[in-house]
């Protein structure tokens, strides 16, 4: 099992940090799916600095079972986010912090957040010395491999400072920022920067599919994986990415059935734990419902009609007649 710092993980394949998807529920449901690690949502530090409790608290609502995790911050003073990684630990118990330093959102980055780290390995790199002599926690780092493109020599510079300044581990998504979520991996630049440094090193990107996480693993050699939008709506990828590194076989897609039993479950999660008005707390159920049923024929139409129930009780009986219209 992979080590960082002092920390020994139960797996190598990680559960990202994804903004407004990655609540207790999910988290939840990815676990009896066969997630073995996750993290929290990711985290705004001027939101735990200033303890805007609405905001924060949903988003760190946890449970004993919802173990192990881990947290990322996103900012870009290191006394604010020293401040915001104290209250946190005020609260709950991560295995570690990463700082995030890939978000590629306009907003985020015109914060000087992000992605825009990127461009500042001054100010990255005083967050981490600011954080790992601040609290007693591995601090990692989220890394895309460029800002606007992949200069591969400034890249690893930057890898190399961040390891420097005490980071544990890395976690890389092998697109620029200006690339967002859309063109190819650039599987290369995270070997070389697999190579260059001696913490360990996690591949991000397009795993969608148990084939997908070898390939991050074979052209890489890093250290471990993370998956985000590979689990919206098929958390079960943690189980087929575990059965094929076994058997070296691929399961078979799963039923229509299967799928909606496992829809069923995070919906009665969410209306467990979610917070919030009515609305709101409707409004994400749907997006949920959405994850789950986007790859089906007459998708488009589901969608038009998932926005018709305006009670939760209703929503529920939607899902429950839905193979009607799939």
């Amino acid at each position: 099992m992979v080590k960082i710092g002092n920390k020994k993980l139960p797996t190598n394949i990680l559960m990202a940090p994804m903004s407004g998807c990655t609540d207790l529920s999910f988290r939840l449901i990815a676990r009896e799916a066969g997630a073995k690690f996750c993290f929290f949502e990711m985290l705004d530090s001027n939101s735990l600095a200033y303890e805007y409790r609405q905001t924060v608290d949903e988003m760190i609502l946890t449970i004993p079972k919802d173990k192990p995790i881990a947290a990322q911050l996103l900012g870009s003073d290191p006394e604010v986010m020293l401040k915001a990684a104290h209250q946190l630990l005020k609260h709950t118990s991560p295995v570690f912090i990463d700082i995030n330093a890939a978000c590629p959102v306009r907003k985020v980055v015109t914060k000087k957040a992000g992605s825009y780290l990127l461009t500042d390995p001054d100010r990255l790199f005083a967050i981490i010395k600011k954080l790992s002599k601040g609290i007693n926690l591995p601090i990692t780092v989220k890394l895309r491999i460029g800002y606007e493109i992949c200069d591969q020599d400034e890249i690893i510079r930057l890898a190399k400072g961040c390891q420097k300044s005490g980071a544990k581990a890395l976690f890389v998504h092998g697109r620029t920022m200006s690339q967002g979520y859309a063109g190819e991996i650039d599987y290369e630049t995270i070997k070389r920067i697999k190579q260059s440094v001696k913490i360990p090193v996690f591949g991000s990107g397009n795993i969608f599919t148990p084939v997908d996480a070898k390939r991050m693993f074979d052209e890489t050699g890093c250290d471990g994986i993370i998956v985000a939008r590979g689990a919206l709506g098929r958390p079960w990828i943690f189980k087929e990415i575990d059965h094929y590194f076994k058997s070296g076989k691929i399961l078979p897609e799963q039923s229509l059935d299967y799928k909606l039993k496992w829809l069923k479950k995070h919906l009665v999660y969410l209306r467990e734990y979610r917070q919030g008005q009515l609305g709101s707390k409707l409004g994400f159920m749907r997006k949920v419902v959405l994850w789950y049923l986007s790859y089906f024929r007459n998708s488009a139409k589901i969608r038009r009609m998932v926005v018709r129930p305006k009670t939760i009780d209703a929503l529920f009986a939607f899902v429950d007649n839905v193979e009607d219209f799939v």
